[in-house]
């Protein structure tokens, strides 16, 4: 530990020179004298700068200059983490009653007792000490909480965009099962249009062949002509477009009206393909209800992805799909 640094303030200068020399001689570091309180701020202030601000500063109460001692002392503990220890002669009440916001270490009355004088400066310094120690454990603690603070912010903000991006997640999750669940449904609400299809032509054939066999006779070539006519007339996909784009219309509103808007240039053809392609029917299937042959089929593709002006990595009936 080095020497305790001292500053004295004193007006009366065979005093001051006699304290610095014995002090001197007690192994303290003396850093300078002066008889006037402003002398002393500005000194040292100039110390303080150097980083060599003294320790304990022994400040006369009653100096030369227009500003006392206790005046000056309230200047400097203001600036600097210096000790004071006041020298004077005054009254002991009415000095306690002026120097009592200041809080000095402690007050030495003069005749100055030299021995006296230096307990007091290690008590003193003792007692500096620790408060500069207990302000810096303070400080200490006072910036780790600061830091747990932000770390504990941190970490709450961490965990609430987790929380966030888990919901939206969850919400993407339900998002896409519920696009399943409505192309399911939408799927099987297709797949009962032709059924309900394919049931009324098998009603009929029925029909008429129940028709000739309660006759009694044999069927004719006649009669087999009229039931493949029957056939004919009901497969015909011109025959019940109309009723087959109404259904389609209520599984998915709005179809044909955004394909005219965002593609013009496509015919009543290919929106019939387009609309085939929506169901999500394959070549085959779209051939026999085209009642066209498969290679046909995938020309008709071909042109409407060209007309659709695709990518070649864009696939047809995804892209159809989200019109």
């Amino acid at each position: 530990m080095g020497k305790i640094k001292l500053y004295i303030v004193e007006d009366e200068i065979i005093i001051a020179n006699d304290l610095k020399n014995r002090l001197t001689e007690f192994g303290y570091d003396v850093l300078g004298m002066d008889g006037k309180g402003e002398k002393a701020i500005e000194s040292i202030n100039a110390l303080a700068a150097d980083s060599r601000p003294p320790d304990i500063i022994l400040m006369d109460i009653k100096l030369a200059g227009e500003m006392d001692g206790i005046e000056a002392a309230k200047i400097l503990t203001e600036k600097h983490h210096c000790g004071i220890i006041f020298l004077t002669s005054m009254d002991k009440t009415e000095t306690f009653n002026k120097s009592f916001a200041i809080k000095p270490y402690a007050y030495v009355f003069k005749p100055v007792d030299i021995e006296q004088l230096k307990m007091t400066i290690e008590l003193s310094n003792y007692q500096r000490t620790l408060e500069l120690s207990q302000a810096k454990a303070i400080a200490d603690l006072q910036k780790e909480v600061e830091q747990r603070k932000r770390a504990e912010k941190e970490t709450e903000m961490r965990l609430q965009e987790k929380i966030k991006a888990e919901h939206k997640v969850n919400q993407l999750h339900k998002q896409k099962q519920q696009i399943e669940m409505d192309l399911i449904n939408r799927e099987l609400a297709t797949s009962s249009i032709f059924i309900s299809q394919k049931n009324k032509i098998i009603g009929l054939i029925r029909k008429d062949v129940n028709r000739y066999l309660r006759k009694g006779k044999a069927i004719l070539k006649s009669d087999f002509v009229k039931i493949l006519k029957t056939i004919d007339e009901n497969v015909k996909f011109e025959n019940d477009w109309y009723r087959i784009k109404a259904h389609f219309e209520k599984i998915h509103p709005g179809f044909f009206d955004r394909l005219r808007e965002k593609f013009p240039q496509l015919t009543p053809n290919d929106h019939k393909l387009c609309a085939l392609l929506r169901m999500n029917l394959s070549t085959k299937e779209i051939s026999q209800i085209l009642k066209i042959t498969a290679p046909s089929t995938e020309i008709s593709r071909i042109r409407l992805r060209k007309k659709l002006a695709l990518p070649k990595n864009v696939n047809l009936v995804q892209f159809i799909c989200l019109v």
